[in-house]
């Protein structure tokens, strides 16, 4: 065994050799672990002095986002006919004394969609179907109705007010997300990938677009077909209620939202979403042409097809009646529309008789040019002319 050990490898060197290397470790310089420096403090980010008290808007309300934003996500699930929207033409249609036929056409789309109706809900016969589904909903009316029927005491969608309306709006996208076959095929549909963090990965959700220093959310809401846009930022999400505030609705709002953000606020994530609302913008300004053009096209439309009280909708050239090539509106009985009372007397003699010359039938009943003839009923045809000598 002692032999084993003594042939080892292993054995530990001899002192003698230890105290020959000695010098040497003692002048190697010791491995010291250079401490890098710590980082310099960043300044800490100047307090943001307190928002002017804000004035709430028609524009500010929430529920025009939200409508606006179901219509675009959902388009498969609505009609054909019903039209896109942008915020600016949900507010439009909803502020008048009676709604536009384009909101009565979304109302009417909603409520087939909360009945899951086949036949779609007519724009001029929907109050059946509007009590029909507040009715059925009971049990999931909102807290702001206080547990009373909206459509009690014969109040309908046409005499609400402006936010009256946008909430019963809201209220029926809610029912149609937990009710509509279609709207729940959708999102079975949509949702059979796997889901990432914030559904960020899902056609149907609805991201924010970026955030300031404060982290304060921003949100574009924008349609389908050239519509509209308007970009909300989100107030406190926290908070029991929470607050939108549109912060720009135009191109030229927009472009000061983005110097806004890269100068007075100047944080990393604030320059990011200036950068992405500057890139944005020229999608912006293709759409604002496109909307002009079809909006001059829908007035000039709707010039002809709804004429001014005293014209016609066609005013060309037509049998017995006069060109007429302006609309003065100091006509004269001679330049009226009426047919003028003035006969040709091409084809007559220059006798006149008492009898206006009607038309001439054959034995069979049909009806020829009366031949001309003379002051004596003598035929007018070359063969029959006589010659005097």
């Amino acid at each position: 065994m002692e032999s084993d050990s003594d042939s080892s490898g292993l054995s530990s060197a001899p002192e003698d050799e230890v105290k020959k290397l000695a010098p040497i470790f003692l002048k190697a310089k010791k491995a010291t672990k250079l401490v890098a420096p710590p980082p310099k403090a960043s300044p800490p980010r100047p307090k943001r002095e307190p928002s002017p008290p804000h004035e709430e808007v028609l524009a500010d309300n929430p529920d025009i986002a939200f409508i606006v934003m179901f219509r675009s996500r959902f388009n498969e699930c609505f009609p054909g006919k019903c039209p896109q929207f942008g915020p600016q033409d949900i507010e439009r249609g909803v502020v008048d004394s009676i709604p536009s036929p384009e909101v009565q056409q979304l109302l009417c789309a909603l409520l087939g969609l909360v009945l899951n109706r086949k036949k779609p809900v007519e724009r001029t016969s929907y109050g059946r179907a509007l009590e029909e589904a507040v009715l059925s909903h009971k049990a999931q009316w909102p807290y702001k109705w206080a547990g009373q029927n909206p459509l009690h005491g014969g109040k309908d969608f046409n005499n609400m007010n402006p936010a009256e309306r946008l909430n019963l709006l809201r209220t029926l996208v809610i029912w149609a997300l937990g009710s509509s076959e279609l709207v729940s095929g959708m999102i079975r549909d949509k949702y059979k990938q796997q889901r990432h963090h914030d559904d960020e990965n899902q056609p149907l959700s609805v991201q924010p677009w970026g955030q300031d220093g404060d982290k304060r959310r921003y949100f574009l809401i924008q349609g389908l077909d050239d519509t509209g846009f308007r970009v909300y930022r989100e107030g406190s999400r926290h908070t029991k209620n929470a607050h939108w505030y549109n912060q720009a609705g135009t191109i030229e709002e927009a472009k000061a939202l983005a110097e806004k953000l890269e100068k007075v606020d100047g944080s990393q994530a604030a320059r990011r979403l200036s950068i992405r609302i500057t890139n944005a913008i020229p999608m912006f300004e293709a759409t604002q042409e496109k909307r002009q053009r079809r909006e001059y096209r829908q007035q000039r439309r709707a010039a002809f097809s709804r004429p001014e009280p005293g014209f016609g909708i066609y005013e060309g050239r037509t049998r017995g009646k006069r060109m007429r090539y302006t609309y003065d509106d100091n006509e004269d009985g001679e330049d009226s529309d009426a047919t003028s009372t003035r006969r040709s007397t091409r084809g007559q003699s220059n006798r006149s008789t008492p009898f206006e010359a009607g038309p001439s039938f054959t034995a069979s009943g049909r009806q020829i040019k009366q031949p001309r003839q003379g002051a004596y009923g003598e035929s007018l045809l070359s063969t029959n002319v006589m010659t005097t000598d």
